[in-house]
């Protein structure tokens, strides 16, 4: 092992490993969480939105968006940030439904969610490993249909997670740190005890 703590390393990496298996949760320790804030959007529905829409070939050995696509992605970032306004959005886990009025059967209603969380990281500017999808509908609606989007947070601190252990914890939780953009140590208070 390189570095000059070799002992120190293995021994808050298996303390890690310890708190890891601890936070382990199942899909029975699934819960609905009790969200703090919540906002809600629709834009009128289009086939635009989905994934197998989105990239056409401009050429033989070009790959490009498609306008109708980008215009779509443009349109409900500006409704998601008009909505949050105003609003701290926390670096911090945030839930997202999604629910489509689809005119007919032939496109599925899960190949909306990347443009949805690429239309939502755009008006938030909170990158997307923090997004949870809390539910994903649809029904068909023969016209006039519409995707509604809700996005909301039931923590509110700022937080990040911890390289070691992968916990995700209050910024209070990591030392000062100026070696890193934030600030702060990537490793955890609990995950360092082990140096002390």
């Amino acid at each position: 092992m390189k570095g000059r703590y070799p002992k120190v390393r293995e021994a808050t990496r298996a303390r890690g490993m310890v708190l890891s298996r601890e936070a382990a949760g199942s899909i029975a320790s699934v819960r609905a969480p009790d969200l703090r804030w919540l906002v809600r959007v629709s834009v009128p529905f289009s086939y635009a939105a989905s994934k197998n829409h989105i990239w056409t070939w401009r050429s033989r050995d070009v790959v490009a968006n498609r306008r109708e696509s980008s215009a779509f992605r443009e349109r409900l970032t500006n409704e998601i940030r008009a909505a949050v306004f105003g609003r701290r959005v926390a670096t911090n886990k945030l839930w997202v439904d999604i629910f489509v009025q689809k005119p007919n059967h032939k496109g599925d209603a899960v190949n909306v969610v990347n443009l949805v969380c690429d239309a939502i990281k755009d008006a938030t500017g909170l990158d997307d490993r923090w997004y949870s999808v809390r539910s994903v509908d649809w029904q068909i609606v023969k016209d006039g249909g519409r995707l509604f989007v809700g996005i909301g947070q039931e923590d509110v601190e700022h937080a990040q997670a911890c390289s070691t252990c992968g916990r995700v914890l209050a910024l209070a939780m990591f030392a000062r740190n100026r070696s890193n953009q934030r600030g702060l140590a990537r490793v955890c208070n609990d995950c360092r005890r082990v140096r002390s």
